[in-house]
């Protein structure tokens, strides 16, 4: 079997087959920030402390890729989710494929293979429609 390793590590945690991602929010100014950061974007604090993210948002906007990359053989979708914290995510979409994207709509977290490398499979967070249609 082949072990499984985060992409990155500290951009999410997986308990009990779900995922979550892990962010901040400063104590100064209340700014929730993805990925986690020494120091506040928004009013340069330091006192930051872990939270703890949506795992359902909405589609802010997308793009279908239609050139390859190291890892992702075309097409594959793109694009930014706007999590109920209010902050924009990007990340890798799939299903859809199965159920059309357009802006707006329901979208959930999964913790998800990106791909393999020699005894490893390497994991990171994606996010699949949700609701009517798709898949969650």
């Amino acid at each position: 079997m082949k072990s499984r390793v985060p992409f990155r590590q500290g951009l999410f945690e997986e308990a009990d087959g779900e995922g979550t991602l892990l962010g901040a929010r400063c104590r100064q100014c209340g700014q929730i920030i993805f990925p986690r950061r020494e120091t506040c974007l928004n009013c340069l604090g330091k006192d930051l402390e872990p939270v703890r993210l949506s795992r359902h948002g909405q589609l802010y906007s997308y793009t279908i890729v239609h050139m390859p990359s190291e890892h992702f053989p075309p097409p594959y979708a793109i694009g930014w989710i706007e999590l109920a914290e209010g902050i924009r995510v990007f990340s890798q979409i799939r299903g859809w494929q199965e159920s059309p994207l357009k802006t707006g709509r329901d979208m959930r977290l999964t913790i998800e293979k990106l791909w393999e490398e020699a005894d490893r499979e390497v994991t990171g967070y994606v996010f699949r429609p949700a609701g009517k249609g798709g898949a969650g």
